[in-house]
């Protein structure tokens, strides 16, 4: 028990467990402080409230969160949430890149336009460091003002602005050793099993790509590539010993390759066939075979699961989808996100 002082090795019984404050007399005393009011207001330059805060699956600065593959899977990009009238207002859309600016920074992250957002506020997680993203770090952001008796920073209400960020091209990349990007690439850094992910937005045409994956490659190594330079695509794999070791994959921003038809294969360590079949295919690979975002990481249940069921007539609460696919009934964090799945699929019947 808290407090374990010298001589007392089993602390205190229990902290307060008879009643009483902190103090001489064991008696409260009560402070009444100012009405809180934010320290800056929004302008014509700054029209919009930044709201920090954490997503349901990391903590702090994924220092150790960061390291799981399945938690990393449900939010893997630093984003803003942001109002879909504000959005429009701001010419972003979701899934774009916007450049968020305060007085004190600015950080560049992704879209995820949300009807459930307070119209004039935006939402940022804190968790993306200068170890795992680009121009990520929130808290370079935040209101330098801190409350005067218990020292919280305001950040809840920093006056901020939103533009677009253009980027002409996007794709991932899976590795078991450190591999480093061109100047200028956007990224976050995604935790894989055997290895680690890198979701990436750039400028730089495929064929620069093929110089970045030859300059990495192991002496024993063997690179199979394929390059499409009229329609923007490369995709680049490594095998050593006939198993898969690493990958990059680029194309359009509006048609990026897709990361999980790849990661399933990169994680299990296939060998070299069925890479190779994805690398020289000549069309968007990946781009049906995604299942929509994980919802549930504790029984790896993502969205087109869920809307399947609900479709199916076998699930019309959280309950429901509970009995048929397991989400839900362990750590009951998606519940939140599983009512309004619910909710939206209502609506649009």
């Amino acid at each position: 028990m808290w407090p374990v002082r010298a001589g007392e090795p089993q602390g205190e019984r229990r902290f307060f467990g008879e009643g009483g404050f902190f103090s001489s007399d064991r008696r409260a005393r009560f402070i009444a402080p100012e009405p809180p009011q934010p320290h800056a207001q929004t302008d014509d330059a700054y029209p919009l409230r930044l709201n920090t805060g954490r997503v349901r699956d990391q903590w702090h600065t994924m220092t150790r969160t960061g390291m799981s593959a399945r938690l990393g899977a449900h939010s893997p990009r630093p984003f803003i949430e942001i109002h879909p009238a504000d959005a429009k207002l701001a010419g972003l859309t979701d899934g774009s890149l916007a450049k968020v600016t305060t007085q004190h920074g600015s950080a560049t992250l992704m879209v995820s336009c949300d009807a459930g957002q307070r119209r004039g506020s935006i939402f940022a997680p804190i968790h993306w460091s200068d170890a795992t993203a680009t121009q990520a770090r929130v808290g370079d952001l935040v209101q330098a003002a801190n409350d005067p008796i218990s020292g919280q920073p305001e950040s809840k209400t920093t006056p901020a602005c939103v533009e677009p960020v253009e980027y002409v091209y996007r794709g991932f990349a899976l590795t078991r050793r450190s591999i480093s990007l061109p100047e200028g690439t956007w990224f976050a850094r995604l935790a894989v099993t055997g290895g680690t992910g890198l979701l990436f937005a750039t400028n730089e045409a495929p064929a620069a790509w093929h110089d970045v994956m030859r300059r990495r490659l192991p002496e024993d190594g063997e690179l199979a590539a394929y390059s499409d330079q009229a329609h923007g695509f490369a995709r680049f794999a490594v095998f050593r010993a006939g198993r898969f070791d690493s990958c990059l994959f680029v194309g359009p921003a509006h048609q990026a390759p897709q990361l999980d038809a790849v990661r399933s294969l990169f994680e299990s360590g296939a060998s070299a066939a069925p890479v190779r079949r994805i690398v020289y295919a000549g069309r968007t690979v990946g781009a049906t075979a995604e299942d929509g975002p994980l919802i549930c990481a504790c029984f790896d249940v993502r969205l087109s699961a869920i809307r399947d069921a609900i479709a199916a007539g076998g699930a019309v609460n959280v309950a429901d989808i509970g009995r048929t696919l397991r989400a839900g009934t362990n750590c009951g964090s998606c519940v939140p996100e599983l009512k309004g799945i619910i909710e939206r699929v209502a609506r649009a019947w």
